[in-house]
């Protein structure tokens, strides 16, 4: 298949973090993807959104190891998605994993559109992106969240 980019409109930075372009079926969605949000459409207003104009903002990732899996695993318990494959190999503490701290959604859409490839944000922890979270909603509170942040 032919290498196909979902670029987002910021260049090498998004809020001082580097953009990297990274395979989609290199990352993990920490949360599961969702049809609506609330009573609005979330998934069919994102993707007509994402088709016309492209992505805003990159995904937020986060290069964790086996550890910090478990540990945000054991924080936000079913609410996170099911640990990667992985996690059940001899040695996982070995092993890193990009993961998506901010754009589960998104990466969801670009698989669905047939990506290959999205700019992400490269975060250095958890914490970090999520805290960035509210920030890339802002723009879109009234379109996808009902006016709520």
């Amino acid at each position: 298949m032919a290498k196909k980019i979902l670029k987002c409109k910021y260049d090498k930075h998004w809020n001082h973090y580097p953009i990297k372009e990274l395979p989609l079926k290199d990352l993990w969605q920490s949360v599961e993807s969702i049809q609506t949000l609330g009573k609005t459409p979330f998934k069919k207003l994102l993707l007509e959104d994402i088709a016309q104009n492209g992505l805003h903002f990159p995904i937020m990732v986060v290069h964790t190891s086996h550890k910090q899996l478990l540990e945000a695993k054991e924080l936000f318990g079913k609410a996170m998605a099911n640990l990667p494959f992985w996690h059940n190999d001899h040695n996982p503490q070995s092993k890193y994993q990009w993961s998506i701290w901010g754009g589960s959604q998104r990466y969801d859409i670009a698989k669905h559109l047939k990506f290959t490839h999205v700019d992400c944000a490269v975060l250095p922890s958890i914490k970090k992106a999520i805290s960035h979270q509210k920030e890339m909603r802002k723009p879109y509170l009234d379109k996808y969240y009902e006016g709520k942040d």
